[in-house]
C-alpha cells in the first residue's frame, strides 16, 4: 500500500456532492498512475447503502466501508473507529478529504497519535466568511475546531486547497507559516460529450447543486425574474437541505409563472442531458451574505465546461479568470452585477457561444486533467522528508 485514504462519503454515493466526486476524481487518476490504495468510509448513499463492490475506482484500490447510521450526513458509525485506527496503522502515508466529520477528524487524529504523514483536503470547511459564521453562530462547533481540528491540520505534511480563497482561510485560521498546497481539482473530460448549440429560443440557464443559502440561489433567481426575457428559462436540480430558504424558493418559482423548473435530484445521465439543453450554467455562491461563501471550488463548473458549456459564477471561487480566457462570465456579489451579467448573455450570437464552448472544453482538457493535477498533489505527499521540504514548494498557485 502506498496510501490510505479517508473520506466520509464515496461515489457512487448519491447525495454528497463535491466531496464525494473529488475523492473519486483523484482517486482514480492515482490508480490510473499504478498507485496502491486502501480507502475508508462511510456505505451513506440517500437511496440505499453502499457495498464495497459498488465503488469503482481501479483494481489499485482496496475499499473498506463502514456501517454508517445516525449523522449521516457526518458519516457516523462506531466502525469507523476500527477501520480507520487500522487503516492509519497500516498506511505509510495518509490523505484525508474533509475536517470536522466523523471519519475526518478520527483519522486525523490517529495520524497524530501514530505519527503517521498525512494531508488534509479541507474541501471548503475554512473558507473564510463560512469561519466567520461559525464563530459568530455556532460556539460548540467553533471549539470542536479549536480544540481537534486546527491542532492536527498544523501537524499535516500540506492542507490542500484548490482557490486562492480557501488558501486565504487556511492562512487565516492556522497563521501565516501553514503549509498550504494550491492545486485545482481534476476532472476527467473522456466522460463528457460537447453537445451542440441548444435548441429553441430564448437562453436556458441551469443550476446544479443543493438549494440551500451558501449556493446562493434564490438571490441569483431573483436577480434573474428581473431580466428574463419571454422565452428564457432556468432550470434547478439538487436537493433541499434547509425547509425554511427552500420555502422561499417555492415562493419564486410561482413567481416565475412556469419559467423555473425544479427538478429534484438528478441521476448522471440525467445531469448531462441537462447541461446539453442548456446555454450556460450558473453558480452565484456567497450571492446572499447571511449565508457566506463556502464554495471552494464548485466542481459543477469543471463538469459543465467538460460538456462545452459556458458557465456564469460568482467572484471569488476558482474561477475569476474565466471570463478573460473566454469561458464565462463573472459576477460581483450583489444583484446589480448579476442583472449585467445576465443581460450580456441577451445580446450573445450563436457563432460568439459556440466560440465560448470551445474554449470551456479546451480549458478543461489544458488545465484539469486529473492526472497531471493528481501527480502534483503526490509528489508533495509521498515526498520522503517532509521536515526538509521548502515552504515554496508547499505555497503557490498552480493555475497556468
Amino acid at each position: 500500500m502506498d496510501v490510505g485514504i479517508v473520506t466520509t462519503h464515496v461515489p457512487p454515493a448519491k447525495g454528497y456532492g463535491g466531496v464525494s466526486v473529488t475523492c473519486g476524481v483523484l482517486t482514480k487518476a492515482w490508480a490510473e498512475r499504478g498507485h496502491k490504495m486502501a480507502l475508508v468510509a462511510a456505505d451513506e448513499s440517500i437511496d440505499a447503502r453502499l457495498r464495497a463492490e459498488d465503488v469503482k475506482l481501479g483494481k489499485q484500490v482496496d475499499v473498506r466501508l463502514y456501517r454508517c447510521y445516525g449523522f449521516r450526513r457526518w458519516g457516523f458509525g462506531l466502525g469507523a473507529v476500527s477501520e480507520i485506527f487500522k487503516l492509519c496503522w497500516q498506511a505509510p502515508r495518509m490523505y484525508i478529504h474533509g475536517i470536522a466529520t466523523w471519519p475526518s477528524t478520527l483519522a486525523a487524529v490517529f495520524c497524530v497519535l501514530l505519527r503517521r504523514p498525512f494531508m488534509v483536503a479541507v474541501h471548503g470547511g475554512l473558507m473564510p466568511e463560512h469561519v466567520a459564521l461559525i464563530r459568530r453562530q455556532k460556539p460548540h462547533k467553533w471549539l470542536f475546531y479549536k480544540w481537534l481540528t486546527f491542532p492536527t491540520l498544523r501537524r499535516a505534511i500540506a492542507v490542500h486547497c484548490t482557490s486562492d480563497t480557501e488558501a486565504m482561510g487556511v492562512t487565516d485560521v492556522l497563521g501565516k507559516n501553514a503549509r498550504v498546497l494550491l492545486v485545482p481539482n481534476g476532472i476527467d473530460s473522456r466522460d463528457f460529450q460537447v453537445a451542440g448549440y441548444p435548441q429553441g429560443e430564448g437562453t436556458q440557464l441551469c443550476f446544479l447543486g443543493h438549494v440551500q443559502q451558501e449556493k446562493g440561489i434564490n438571490a441569483f433567481i431573483r436577480a434573474w425574474l428581473q431580466t428574463r426575457r419571454p422565452n428564457d428559462r432556468l432550470v434547478v436540480a439538487g436537493r433541499s437541505v434547509d425547509g425554511a430558504y427552500f420555502e422561499e424558493f417555492q415562493d419564486l418559482l410561482a413567481q416565475a409563472q412556469g419559467a423555473i423548473s425544479y427538478k429534484g435530484y438528478l441521476p448522471v445521465a440525467d445531469v448531462k442531458q441537462l447541461l446539453a439543453d442548456s446555454h450556460f450554467l450558473v453558480l452565484p455562491s456567497g450571492l446572499e451574505e447571511t449565508g457566506g461563501m463556502r464554495e471552494n471550488f464548485g466542481n459543477v463548473v469543471a463538469e459543465a465546461m467538460a460538456a462545452g458549456r459556458p458557465v456564469l459564477v460568482a467572484k471569488g471561487l476558482a474561477w475569476d479568470h474565466l471570463a478573460s480566457y473566454g469561458a464565462g462570465l463573472v459576477f460581483e456579489r450583489n444583484e446589480t452585477s448579476v442583472c449585467a451579467v445576465l443581460r450580456q448573455t441577451h445580446v450573445l450570437n450563436q457563432a460568439t457561444w459556440q466560440e465560448m464552448s470551445l474554449r470551456s472544453r479546451q480549458y478543461v482538457e489544458q488545465q484539469l486533467d486529473p492526472v497531471k493535477l493528481g501527480d502534483k498533489v503526490w509528489n508533495v505527499l509521498t515526498k520522503a522528508n517532509h521536515a526538509s521540504l521548502p515552504q515554496s514548494l508547499i505555497e503557490g498557485s498552480s493555475y497556468e
